[in-house]
């Protein structure tokens, strides 16, 4: 089963269970949910895919923004 999840849609403000509050994005102004991951580069996530594995779950992120220094590059999601 896949899942869709778009954060643009939500207001600003709105706390989402498990991944945070919701934004603004400092590069593009839609609304998202912003990414710190310790082995990668931060990043404001406004949409991502979940698909529910055997073996647990892989959430892929379908539109994002990449912020810092390294803004070219697409966030790390394995460590």
């Amino acid at each position: 089963m896949i899942t869709v999840e778009d954060f643009t849609s939500l207001p600003r403000g709105f706390m989402v269970p498990l991944e945070g509050l919701v934004d603004t994005c400092p590069r593009c102004g839609r609304n998202g949910i912003q990414e710190c991951l310790a082995c990668g580069n931060p990043y404001f996530l406004h949409r991502q895919t979940s698909e529910v594995l055997c073996d647990g779950m892989l959430t892929q992120p379908e539109d994002f923004c990449p912020l810092g220094p390294m803004a070219a590059r697409p966030p790390m999601l394995v460590c």
